[in-house]
């Protein structure tokens, strides 16, 4: 089976970083894992180029007509697994092309937060897709929910994180600095920065401009706005926990999950955690085992829970040493690579023409839990 992988921005570069082990291989989603499943995946990015954000009208028509083009130009692949929606699936199935596996990222954020005939075409593309993966239960439901989709096309699969190029020997330090990392806008950084601005320690922040709109960040906050995965790599190393602060449940904005890859980074550093409670983060975070969750957007909670695992190293060192091991067990790109590869086979479906299929799954094997 030949699969081409559609990223939302190009990941060629990533992949050869990959290679030289200057970055970790998260961000290709199993991708290179699946040759040993039978499946030769490749990376492909369409010839036409999207414009930047700010060209306004230039980017989106030529992000839609990327959309429309794929199709097309990778007709020779049995499959297109991508993160861009909702065109793609609809131009490929109007033009008899690959089947299309999508990776849900922000399509639930999408359909709550559009109307009218916008919403029609998010729900109508997420239909037309043989597949979708989502990260987390709660995020399969809530998209079963919004986009009317077909129960048996929508999957569960955890995420992976690198576990090899993400490693270290050593425990978290005490007295080592306080991290929180993340550029989605469902951070909550506000109350991170409330939290933090009594707690007497090093706090590094590794962020983007557009998290601090209307952010004061406290004297004693250390902000890296450009950090290669390298450097992050020694962030986590010295950190003594690593926070994830997000929005209440509901917040309109930013990816579904917000907060995962971070989350599966610092366990597979053997960092503990505190993370604001969220569903999409429900089964990679167990309270007082492997992390310490919080209510959203409360200072105080998040306060105490960062200073009650400075006061207690072993702690940090207990919730560190459990996230490595669910990390080996669960959170890998390989094991995600394994539920990808039981979506993708299909057998006799993919050779069926697809009038034949029309309202029915793409894909034959169900795979909702990279444990089993």
């Amino acid at each position: 089976m030949r699969v081409a992988f559609v990223y939302a921005r190009p990941r060629e570069a990533l992949s050869e970083e990959v290679a030289r082990s200057e970055a970790p291989d998260t961000g290709l989603l199993g991708q290179n894992h699946l040759s040993a499943y039978g499946i030769e995946a490749e990376i492909r990015s369409s010839a036409l180029r999207r414009r930047d954000h700010r060209d306004g009208l230039a980017h989106r028509v030529t992000w839609t007509a990327r959309e429309l083009a794929i199709p097309l130009e990778l007709r020779r692949y049995d499959a297109i697994c991508t993160a861009l929606g909702p065109t793609l699936p609809l131009s490929s199935r109007a033009a008899r092309g690959p089947r299309t596996l999508l990776f849900n990222m922000s399509l639930c954020q999408s359909l709550r937060r559009s109307g009218g005939a916008k919403r029609k075409l998010l729900a109508a593309g997420v239909r037309a897709a043989d597949a979708v993966v989502c990260f987390a239960e709660a995020q399969r439901e809530s998209l079963i929910e919004l986009s009317g989709a077909d129960p048996e096309r929508i999957h569960t699969v955890w995420l992976g994180t690198d576990e090899k190029f993400l490693a270290t020997d050593e425990p978290p330090p005490a007295g080592g600095p306080v991290l929180a990392v993340g550029r989605d806008v469902g951070r909550d950084y506000r109350t991170f920065a409330e939290a933090v601005s009594t707690i007497d320690a090093e706090i590094v922040l590794v962020a983007s401009e557009r998290n601090l709109k209307r952010v004061r960040l406290p004297s004693h906050v250390r902000l890296r706005l450009d950090v290669s995965a390298v450097e992050l790599r020694t962030l986590y190393e010295q950190a003594s926990c690593v926070v994830v602060p997000t929005r209440k449940e509901g917040y309109a904005y930013g990816a579904d999950c917000s907060g995962q890859t971070v989350i599966v980074d610092a366990f597979a550093m053997g960092r503990p955690v505190v993370t604001s409670e969220r569903s999409t983060l429900a089964g990679y975070v167990d309270n007082g085992r492997n992390g310490v969750i919080v209510p959203a957007e409360d200072p105080a909670a998040l306060r105490e829970a960062i200073a009650a695992i400075l006061r207690d190293p072993e702690l940090g060192r207990q919730l560190g040493a459990q996230g490595r091991r669910d990390v080996e067990e669960r959170f890998t790109t390989s094991r995600m690579a394994e539920s990808v590869a039981g979506i993708l086979s299909a057998r006799s479906v993919l050779a069926a023409p697809r009038e034949a299929r029309v309202g029915r799954p793409a894909f034959d094997d169900r795979v909702t839990d990279l444990g089993a």
